[in-house]
């Protein structure tokens, strides 16, 4: 047992619990910065992480019935093709570059948080003018008139990223989602986890077959992220979310300057 993975495993479990986000996004940084794992190895083992925790989540969410099943098969439909041409991607990558392809991925990683972290920059500011998505009710997705082909590409996106970067199943899915059409804020938290856990685990079983996953570091993060996670919840009423989001903001801004 690594006693230092696991304290980082806490870490990331206590910003779970507080946020609701942040998994992918500061395990991998974290996995390549502070602990020198290559990044393919890193985001191989998130992925793997981030499936087994989000198991747990959606199956809480399918028992109180907040899983929109019409929105969950049309992102589907875009998702596990994206993650598999991801995939793909990152094989051809690891073949044809050789040991640069860590490099590649060391600024993909650094591009993609960047992206993301403008992104919750903008839910900042929107915040600050009081304009709250998260007050939006919506009808569920099979009656609404929503572009089913949208769904598919965002998607197909959000897929190709989390093959690669291991980042974007549940943060970027939500704001993209957020952006085009506030849905009801359970039925969508619902449905992101347990579309989570498909692609991650998808994609996990690509790393598995390329060989970029430890699972005995898997083993000591979620031993630390199980009691993160449940002492972040407790404290999740106690830390301003804005703060949270603003901790995190700079944590993705320091990480990709390293990074590039």
């Amino acid at each position: 047992m690594n006693l230092w993975m696991i304290v980082g495993g806490f870490f990331v479990g206590a910003m779970i619990g507080m946020t609701g986000m942040g998994g992918g996004l500061l395990m991998t940084p974290l996995l390549i910065l502070g602990f020198g794992v290559a990044p393919s190895i890193a985001v191989g083992t998130d992925l793997v992480f981030a499936a087994t925790t989000k198991l747990f989540g959606a199956w809480q969410h399918w028992r109180q019935k907040t899983v929109d099943f019409a929105l969950l098969r049309y992102v589907a439909m875009g998702s596990v093709p994206g993650t598999l041409l991801g995939g793909f991607c990152v094989r051809l990558l690891k073949q044809s570059a050789g040991g640069q392809s860590e490099i590649w991925m060391s600024k993909t990683l650094a591009i993609v948080f960047l992206f993301i972290a403008l992104i919750m920059i903008l839910q900042v500011i929107k915040s600050f003018r009081g304009s709250s998505i998260h007050a939006v009710q919506r009808e569920p997705f099979a009656t609404s008139h929503m572009n089913r082909y949208l769904v598919a590409v965002i998607g197909f996106l959000v897929g190709f990223l989390v093959a690669v970067t291991s980042v974007g199943s549940g943060t970027l899915f939500m704001a993209l989602l957020l952006y085009f059409y506030p849905l009801s804020v359970s039925k969508l938290v619902g449905t992101d986890i347990v579309h989570g856990v498909l692609i991650t685990a998808l994609a996990a079983l690509i790393h598995w077959g390329i060989g970029t996953i430890d699972l005995r570091m898997v083993l000591n993060l979620t031993a630390g992220s199980i009691i993160g996670v449940l002492v972040g919840s407790r404290m999740s009423v106690k830390i301003p979310d804005l703060i949270l989001r603003i901790v995190l903001i700079v944590i993705l801004v320091l990480s990709s300057v390293k990074l590039l």
